[in-house]
Order: structure tokens, then sequence, then C-alpha cells
């Protein structure tokens, strides 16, 4: 994931960033955070549902693709947030449940799998940290999503690794929601 931050800025810094690299940048995340991160969920828990279980990884990879498609042609300056949730945060959640160790159910898992991956090209704003937002950044939301990490932390400790890419997503979804933008 850092380098991933980097290699944008790297390019702009050197004078050698364009559209080219651009695309190879998208192609490169569709891979890592995307494919692979979903073939490793399949490896760790979904391969006990069978044929089935590579239905959730078919449609998260392919929902990420799409995301990195949107974000590539759309045009539009929106600054504080991204519409629908970075792909490399859904990635590093999949990394880090891995990490973590913890079995939770694989039909619970597919249901994530196929959410998380819906949360890549839905409308929903995750803030970009880049500055002021054109959202407003609701406190309820934040203690909301911090309430949610605790008790994920009771559930079971070993997911506090997860939690800085489980609590983006929440707090997204929350604060999109108390701003009204849901549909």
């Amino acid at each position: 994931m850092l380098c991933d931050a980097m290699d944008g800025r790297s390019a702009r810094a050197l004078g050698v960033s364009g559209d080219f690299g651009k695309e190879l940048d998208s192609l490169s995340d569709c891979v890592s955070f995307g494919a692979a991160a979903a073939f490793l969920m399949y490896n760790y828990t979904l391969h006990t549902l069978g044929w089935i279980g590579v239905i959730p990884v078919l449609i998260y990879s392919a929902l990420g693709g799409i995301r990195l498609a949107r974000f590539n042609i759309n045009t539009d300056t929106v600054h504080g947030y991204f519409q629908g949730m970075p792909i490399p945060n859904g990635g590093c959640l999949f990394a880090t449940y891995v990490l973590s160790g913890v079995h939770l159910p694989a039909p619970l898992i597919a249901v994530i799998v196929i959410l998380v991956g819906y949360d890549l090209v839905s409308k929903i704003h995750h803030p970009d940290f880049k500055g002021q937002s054109a959202d407003m950044l609701h406190k309820s939301a934040l203690f909301i999503t911090l309430a949610a990490g605790a008790a994920m932390c009771v559930y079971d400790w070993h997911l506090a690794i997860t939690l800085p890419f489980a609590l983006y997503i929440v707090y997204g979804l929350l604060n999109t929601a108390m701003n009204g933008k849901l549909i």
C-alpha cells in the first residue's frame, strides 16, 4: 500500500507522469488489490463453499475493475472524498483479515466480500484525507465508528489489525448517510 501511495507522487516529482502510467497504475491496483485479494479470501475461507465460493471472488474482482475504470474516466474534480471505496482499502482489509488468523463462517465472508465489492462502485463518500472535504464530517459518525471498532475487538481482539480498513468503510457509510446522500 505504501508503494501504491508513492508511485504517482514519484512520477509527478520526476516529471514522468502521464496517461499511460495512470492506466498501468490502475491495472496494477486491479491485480494487487482486486484479483489477488479476492483469491486470498478464496484460499483462506471461501474454498470451503466449493464452486459457490468462486462467485464472490469474481464479483469483487469485476467490481474492482469497474471502480478503477470509472475513476480513470471521471473528469469531475471533487475535493475531500472518493466516490466509492478505493480498491487498496478492500485489498488491505482482506489481507489483514487473513493475517489476523480469525475464521468467520464462510457464508458470512462471502457476503462481506460482495458488500465490500459493492462499496467499490457505490456512491458512498469516503474521505480522501487530502484536505478540506466537500462533505460535512460528522463527529457522531466517528463515535459510532469507534464503537463498532471496540465491538470488533471485544468479539475477537485479533481483528484489531483490520480496524483501519474496516472502520474506513463504516465511517464512509455512516457519514454519507448523515449527509443525506445515500439512496
